[in-house]
């Protein structure tokens, strides 16, 4: 690979989101974030490092990644230059809008569920999905009359192609090359499920028998993350849970997420989310309810 190309496609009705990507030299995300769609990440070529909920995994080219809603990701560099990869992001509403059934719907999102959500099909499976996703980038970098139902059909193509071979290539734990740090994903794992108590890197490390700054750097070098902002993620992620499900004032869901200072809360939601708890609260009721008056539209 000797030239960078990005090209991306955004579905109209906002129920699907692909991006490509080739890449020179190192990259790392920046952005520490989850969203509340699925991602189903394929890398064509080189080789990634993927932090998911409390596991890193080496992805190879030709492996598929299945990324759940709500679920803290990133993707960092191996010690490998270049990469090329396609992101397809995309709403559970796109199967209605498709007409999936509800029953084929939850066996095609089945691979987002799954403990190790990766798939690493036999070369002649891989031949196929590479044909798949050769199409869409086609279709993303020339856009044409009806590119936009091409895409569509060929996400779900992608996923019907999983769900009729994943026997093939799922990717098992014991099968999976141990990527993080044994004490970091006991870390990990601990912050998942205490992010509610107060909780600060001294106190962590003491309890883990690990200086607090070997721990802050093994933590950023394991996961992508430093220590303080996965856990802020964490928070805000029940944050929004709580914002959609419950009628508990905004500043008793900081505290229910975790956050000891409201003021904080706030800066980090809005950093996090792109806006304040009280206008995504708004937001999702607004959607809910148009979804209730207008269940078909898409």
């Amino acid at each position: 690979m000797t030239e960078a190309i990005r090209a991306d496609y955004q579905d109209s009705a906002d129920l699907l989101h692909i991006e490509y990507d080739r890449r020179i030299g190192y990259f790392s995300m920046t952005d520490d974030h989850f969203h509340e769609h699925y991602e189903l990440y394929y890398l064509l070529s080189g080789d990634r490092i993927y932090f998911i909920k409390d596991r890193s995994y080496r992805i190879k080219a030709g492996d598929l990644v299945f990324v759940d809603r709500s679920t803290v990701h990133k993707t960092l560099e191996s010690g490998v230059p270049d990469h090329e990869r396609i992101v397809l992001y995309f709403q559970p509403e796109l199967f209605a809008a498709m007409a999936v059934t509800s029953d084929m719907a939850e066996k095609l999102t089945e691979p987002f569920r799954w403990d190790v959500p990766i798939v690493r099909f036999p070369s002649h499976i891989v031949k196929v999905t590479e044909a798949i996703v050769a199409e869409m980038v086609s279709e993303i970098r020339k856009p044409d009359e009806g590119s936009g139902m091409v895409l569509r059909h060929r996400t779900l193509e992608l996923l019907l192609h999983t769900y009729r071979h994943h026997h093939l290539g799922r990717i098992h734990t014991e099968d999976q090359d141990p990527v993080l740090h044994p004490k970091i994903q006991v870390v990990v794992r601990f912050l998942n499920e205490n992010y509610q108590n107060p909780l600060t890197l001294p106190e962590v490390a003491d309890q883990f028998r690990i200086s607090p700054h070997y721990l802050s750097r093994l933590f950023k070098q394991t996961t992508g993350f430093a220590f303080s902002d996965y856990l802020n993620l964490l928070r805000v992620k029940e944050a929004q849970r709580l914002l959609r499900e419950s009628d508990e004032s905004v500043t008793d869901i900081a505290m229910l997420a975790g956050f000891g200072n409201f003021s904080h809360f706030g800066k980090m939601f809005k950093r996090a989310v792109q806006m304040s708890p009280r206008t995504y609260r708004q937001e999702y009721k607004g959607r809910s309810e148009m979804k209730k008056q207008n269940p078909m539209k898409v």
